[in-house]
């Protein structure tokens, strides 16, 4: 099973853990701020409050949390238990109101994210689900336990629901010799690619130089060798004339401004039979909400033969590239 489909029911799971445990935090903030704690560790990735804004793609991401004794992890870390309740700095970042509960969770008077342990070397831990800036101190490590609750209330991440249920669908049809994912994030789903395809040269493409050190972070702690990262837009991909075989746009084409002028620049880069696999929500909050025959225009007024359907609640495109 691939981490993307598995990520979403570990934080359903996990979830309800997190109030007990900020709760707790608070309690003790309420007296005195949580710098006022001893730190026994610093976080280091490439989260900037900027990249941060997304907060969902950090989910998968990976970082490392250098502890300041290094006979901690024995300490801190079991075999016995796989994910960990982690206190950290807050975030100095204000969500919109539709996130909340980010800003609940997050930018209060301590930040607590609910990791999975992937490895240590020396008094470094590497952990996957962190919410914390490069630099961030750590305060607190706690086992998820058996004691806490499954049942837990709490708003439903409908996004996070559509995308999990439409790439568990889609992710099977990729294929090619050399294949790029633009727009990957943090490279989970490129990473995932890059797995089910192991004899094919995986790129994956994104518009900052901090979110490409963090694919490359993620992709060493997987071990993922058939996948590289890029910084580059969709505008001006990093590309030769008709040198990939498919390209994919997750939840990416309704952001942009020049949808046509993207799928001009897609097309340069295949090669002849080349195919683009798109995937957009329906109804999102920002971009354009258009209807399969709108998509189907755009594609086809680019030159591709399309075939677009709805899954789960998005809009895929399936489009072959007719010729040059």
């Amino acid at each position: 099973m691939s981490l993307f489909t598995l990520e979403l029911n570990k934080y359903h799971t996990l979830v309800s853990t997190i109030f007990v445990i900020y709760n707790t935090f608070l309690i003790l903030a309420t007296d005195a701020s949580i710098m006022s704690l001893k730190s026994i560790g610093t976080v280091s990735n490439y989260a900037d409050e900027e990249s941060l804004k997304i907060l969902a793609l950090w989910k998968e991401s990976i970082s490392a949390i250098e502890l300041s004794q290094p006979a901690s992890i024995s300490s801190l870390f079991y075999d016995e238990y796989s994910h960990y309740i982690i206190v950290h700095d807050p975030l100095e970042i204000e969500f919109p109101k539709k996130r909340d509960e980010w800003n609940k969770r997050f930018t209060k008077n301590a930040g607590v994210s609910v990791v999975e342990f992937i490895r240590s070397e020396g008094n470094i831990v590497y952990v996957k689900g962190l919410f914390a800036l490069n630099g961030s101190m750590v305060y607190g490590i706690v086992p998820y336990t058996a004691f806490d609750s499954k049942d837990a209330r709490f708003p439903a991440a409908e996004m996070e629901t559509v995308r999990n249920a439409v790439m568990v669908e889609v992710l099977p049809q990729i294929k090619g010799k050399t294949i790029v994912d633009i727009g990957c994030g943090i490279g989970s789903i490129t990473i995932d690619m890059a797995r089910q395809n192991p004899d094919s040269e995986v790129y994956g493409i994104e518009i900052t130089d901090g979110l490409t050190k963090q694919c490359e972070m993620n992709s060493e702690q997987f071990e993922s060798t058939n996948v590289k990262f890029k910084t580059g837009n969709i505008y001006d991909l990093p590309f030769e004339d008709n040198s990939v075989d498919t390209a994919t746009c997750f939840f990416m084409l309704h952001h942009l401004d020049d949808i046509p002028r993207a799928l001009s620049e897609v097309k340069r880069v295949l090669r002849e039979g080349g195919e683009i696999k798109a995937v957009d929500p329906i109804g999102h909050h920002h971009g354009p909400d258009m209807a399969v025959s709108e998509w189907q225009k755009l594609f086809e007024d680019a030159g591709f033969s399309v075939n677009v359907m709805i899954i789960s609640g998005a809009i895929v495109s399936s489009a072959i590239l007719l010729g040059k």
